[in-house]
């Protein structure tokens, strides 16, 4: 059998001829395999087209997030990415080294303090959103519209279908 059917799937698991066959091989574990996979590909060219600006993939995950969260304090940037604050707290630091990031005090808080873009962020996020676009218009390379927008919406599907699996009780709340 092709080793490249294999890929990504768990441990090297084969298609069964007939769905092979049929071209309707949608196992859950494979999908899930399969958008884990695209996913961390997106990420790894990502990273070598960023490499260049000075920025790490932690660095740019916080730059962009906090582009979309702008007046954050650490702890909810920690918590939209994912990372203990401890590990966002030294990525910050870096980042205003570079003078990108600032923090200022939350006026509502003096304990809180707000995390802020500069204005020097600015320049540096058209660029990384300029290289963003060209990797994903590669990712969508040969594949025509009606199709990606096909996807788009399957995975939106997906994803407010996971939205409402993780708003569930787990079964120890119950």
């Amino acid at each position: 059998m092709d080793d490249q059917k294999n890929i990504g799937k768990p441990d090297g698991q084969a298609v069964a001829p007939e769905a092979e066959a049929a071209g309707t091989d949608t196992r859950a574990d494979y999908v899930g395999y399969l958008i884990g996979d695209v996913s961390r590909m997106i990420r790894t060219v990502y990273d070598r087209r960023v490499e260049p600006l000075g920025l790490t993939r932690a660095q740019w995950r916080v730059m962009t997030r906090l582009n979309r969260l702008e007046s954050c304090t650490q702890t909810e940037l920690a918590i939209e990415l994912e990372i203990e604050k401890p590990t966002l707290g030294k990525l910050i630091e870096r980042l205003e080294a570079k003078g990108w990031v600032e923090r200022r005090a939350d006026a509502s808080d003096a304990r809180s303090k707000r995390l802020f873009l500069t204005p020097a962020a600015r320049p540096l996020l058209e660029e990384m959103s300029q290289r963003a676009d060209e990797v994903i218009e590669g990712v969508f390379a040969g594949i025509g519209a009606e199709e990606s927008a096909r996807l788009r919406d399957t995975l939106s599907d997906i994803k407010d279908n996971l939205t409402g699996m993780l708003d569930e009780p787990s079964a120890e709340d119950r």
